[in-house]
């Protein structure tokens, strides 16, 4: 395929600020390939300002598309696993595997997780995969997977470490605060590893409907009066959401902080009663391979379905109206796709 020498990359510099530039198309190198992005998903985090803006000031405009599903185009010398037209899943991060941290089954504590193995970032035409990305971030799609369900892979490998980190959790009485796209694959994952009752708590009552289409058994509004539950998942960035938390956990039970409020928020932990209760809290970050890998099946096999999460879709042109729809939800939006070439239906 003859690639342009400029390509589209969309740039964050704050919400209301996302920029179309032109860029050279990145030139591989050894070990290296190039993928043509036909679907990238805006992730919670992409819109978490406090997260974002600093980054994209230090570096004149950020892409920090992470969700990315393409084609590889270009391979370099020396890649052997891989060839031009392959389907792929893009991972722009994972862990060392070699640190204690990593032996201990907490990957994603590790701290090349915070490392970046693609250029630029998925809200591009085309993106180039570093070495160690095609060796440990690339996950083949199977033949039967669309690329609009393949930018699913990275937010649900997230939801399978969340609920990896809690079980058991058949048979048992789960709440999932937030009913946002987080929420939703997390019922819907839940109910596939058989939860017993799943509770769904939110302040918007038509995701509300959304989550019990997704299997929850019973929607409550924040306002109400919310049970108990021996897993309470927090998959809202509110901060009265966080420490209500505390409140509906049942003894002996979980709590798993899925999503977080800022750098500065702060939790009042009843130390006394916790330790009485026996109560453990869990929080998960990203997704390891593994968890990745467990994704590709889960939805390659039917076991969670997403395409009825896929509410909005853009060009990249329409990267601004994208971002101001994820940041600030709507018209029932879920999850919103960008589609860098246009043709990702294929």
């Amino acid at each position: 395929m003859l690639v342009p020498p400029t390509m589209k990359s969309g740039l964050y510099y704050r919400n209301d600020k996302i920029l179309v530039e032109k860029r050279p198309v990145p030139v591989i190198g050894r070990g290296e390939v190039l993928v043509r992005v036909a679907v990238c998903g805006i992730c919670g985090s992409d819109t978490m300002e406090w997260y974002r803006e600093p980054k994209a000031r230090a570096q004149g405009g950020l892409n920090s598309g992470h969700e990315i599903a393409g084609e590889i185009i270009q391979v370099g010398e020396g890649v052997q696993n891989y060839k031009v037209h392959d389907r792929v899943v893009v991972a722009h991060h994972f862990p060392c595997g070699n640190c204690t941290l990593c032996h201990d089954g907490n990957e994603t504590a590790c701290e090349a997780m915070h490392q970046k193995y693609i250029e630029p970032g998925g809200f591009a035409e085309y993106v180039r995969v570093l070495e160690k990305g095609v060796q440990h971030g690339l996950y083949p799609m199977p033949d039967s997977m669309t690329y609009a369900q393949g930018s699913f892979v990275e937010p649900l490998g997230c939801v399978v470490r969340s609920v990896r980190k809690t079980e058991p959790v058949a048979g048992h009485t789960v709440l999932v605060i937030g009913s946002g796209l987080a929420g939703l694959l997390h019922i819907k994952l839940l109910r596939a590893r058989g939860a017993g009752r799943i509770l769904a708590v939110d302040t918007n009552s038509s995701r509300l409907e959304a989550a019990r289409r997704c299997g929850a058994d019973e929607t409550i509004l924040a306002a109400g009066e919310i049970p108990r539950a021996e897993r309470v998942y927090v998959c809202t960035a509110a901060e009265v959401a966080c420490q209500n938390a505390l409140k509906y956990v049942e003894g002996g039970g979980q709590i798993m902080y899925f999503a977080t409020g800022g750098p500065d928020m702060k939790l009042s932990l009843p130390v006394t009663k916790f330790w009485l209760a026996q109560t453990a809290i869990n929080f998960a970050y990203g997704a390891a391979p593994r968890d990745m890998g467990e994704a590709v099946e889960l939805i390659r096999f039917g076991t969670v379905s997403v395409d009825d999460l896929a509410t909005h879709r853009f060009g990249l042109d329409q990267i601004g109206e994208a971002f101001d729809l994820s940041a600030n939800p709507r018209e029932n939006a879920l999850k919103v796709l960008i589609e860098p070439i246009g043709d990702s239906l294929m």
